[in-house]
């Protein structure tokens, strides 16, 4: 299965495993903060990972497929083995979390930095999941503690010239034709 994820070959088995708990870890990491992954955090959660499976850059939409197979079932794994104290969950969660540094570093900085920004979508999405009105200020001061996802370090790639003539997959909507309105 992970010899088909492009852009990975580099990686082990165990390297990829780790990239692909990740945003069950993650949604751990924020959604629990507060002590409790409550519905909405889970729902957004999955329909975000979801929308990710086609609405990508191209090389990560096998990741997050491979990904969504079975996520509930890695979050309540891993939350039946990790602390029920939140501080000692989420300080176990973020050195597992740091190791992944060594592993993005191997990958084609495009690709490392998509995931590290869909890493902190995933983060900030769930967080804004659950409270508030109309999810208007529902970040929590502990999710907020580890919404920007402070055990990675930032991965940002050079913007890509685009040639003449030249898809970009990352922003498909700009090649749209607009028609003026009457």
């Amino acid at each position: 299965m992970w010899t088909l994820l492009s852009g990975f070959e580099q990686l082990s088995k165990d390297e990829i495993d780790a990239l692909v708990e990740a945003p069950a870890l993650i949604t751990i990491l924020v959604g629990a903060a507060d002590g409790d992954l409550d519905r909405e955090e889970r729902t957004w959660s999955e329909r975000l990972l979801r929308s990710r499976t086609y609405n990508n850059p191209k090389k990560l939409n096998e990741f997050y497929r491979v990904v969504v197979e079975g996520f509930w079932v890695k979050v309540h794994s891993e939350m039946a083995h990790l602390p029920e104290d939140p501080e000692t969950r989420n300080a176990q969660i973020s050195a597992r979390l740091e190791l992944l540094n060594p592993i993005l570093a191997k990958l084609d900085l495009q690709l490392a930095a998509d995931l590290y920004k869909g890493f902190r979508g995933l983060a900030e999405e769930t967080a804004e999941a659950s409270g508030g009105f109309l999810r208007i200020g529902a970040i929590s001061a502990e999710e907020a503690r580890w919404i920007k996802l402070p055990m990675l370090t930032p991965i940002v790639a050079p913007p890509k010239e685009k040639k003449k003539g030249e898809d970009d997959e990352d922003n498909w909507e700009e090649d749209i034709p607009t028609v003026p309105m009457r």
